[in-house]
């Protein structure tokens, strides 16, 4: 593996395997109603510093769901989406759902009672699908979109057959063009998060709801992009409905008390490794450990 191509303006915090340098320090931080993925300059907003391992504490459950057997869809936004990006991420899709690494997530299951005494969901976290990649033509062919543009086109989209039927188990994981950038909550794609994960309904558990994940191209190494997209992929499974702000609550799911999921709290990379391919993934919070997790991860 090269060393990840990360521009200055947007650094995510990892370790890559194998020798690799240090990138930055980006972690995820609550924003609005979504999770991102923040740069220096999106904490630097929020003024605000990312979240260390050792300050994690434990991993609380709130009554939300999870996403207990996901079927994951990778969605290429248009024509445009760089090619590497576009044949790399569906042998990266396929091993990630039939990992070892989402073996890890099973502590992360919901049979038990939430923190304000409320019942679980009863799910249980285990290996998922991959079904398949999509190019999508989008309605809206704006370069500077909102979250709301993302959720219409993915309505749309959905509703037009071009993309798989939504339901509780089912994640969209949505690739954009170098050139087309999302806002959310005044904050800009690359220059403030390299990536965020959401549900199109946030106040209630509701089986219409759309989980789904923006991973914009800010010009990363391919190893960043699967680092960064893991990243997502673990706190959409282990907490599918974020919530405003950082105090979390029902729906959501499993966070610290101040609002950090699993992923947040640990910027080291194991790797994913298949018979034919090794592939960059964050590491995440384990309470049975109280650490982050250290292995490498095998597929299938």
């Amino acid at each position: 593996m090269s060393d990840p191509k990360i521009p200055s303006r947007c650094l995510p915090g990892l370790l890559l395997a194998a020798g690799l340098l240090a990138a930055g320090a980006a972690q995820a931080e609550r924003v609005g109603a979504y999770h991102a993925y923040l740069t220096p300059e999106g904490w630097a907003q929020r003024g605000r510093v990312a979240p260390t391992e050792a300050a994690a504490g434990s991993v609380l459950y709130y009554g939300g769901s999870v996403i207990g057997n996901v079927k994951l869809v990778s969605v290429m936004w248009g024509a445009n989406v760089r090619s590497t990006t576009v044949s790399g991420i569906p042998g990266f899709s396929a091993a990630l759902v039939n990992s070892s690494y989402v073996d890890q997530m099973a502590e992360y299951d919901t049979f038990l009672r939430a923190v304000d005494g409320r019942r679980g969901t009863k799910q249980h976290i285990q290996r998922g699908s991959y079904l398949g990649q999509v190019q999508i033509t989008p309605a809206n062919t704006s370069k500077s979109l909102s979250n709301a543009d993302v959720v219409a086109e993915l309505t749309g989209q959905i509703a037009a057959g071009v993309l798989p039927p939504q339901d509780p188990d089912t994640l969209y994981m949505v690739y954009f063009p170098a050139d087309t950038s999302v806002t959310i909550d005044g904050l800009r794609s690359c220059t403030h998060f390299g990536a965020y994960h959401f549900a199109s309904k946030t106040k209630r558990m509701r089986p219409d709801n759309i989980l789904f994940s923006v991973e914009p191209d800010c010009g990363y190494s391919f190893n960043t992009i699967t680092f960064i997209a893991a990243h997502e992929f673990v706190e959409a499974v282990t907490d599918a409905i974020p919530t405003p702000g950082s105090n979390p609550a029902y729906p959501q799911a499993w966070n610290t008390s101040n609002g950090y999921e699993v992923a947040d709290l640990c910027s080291n990379s194991g790797s994913l490794m298949t018979a034919t391919a090794t592939y960059s993934v964050s590491q995440f919070y384990r309470n049975t450990t109280a650490a982050c997790s250290t292995g490498n991860y095998t597929s299938p």
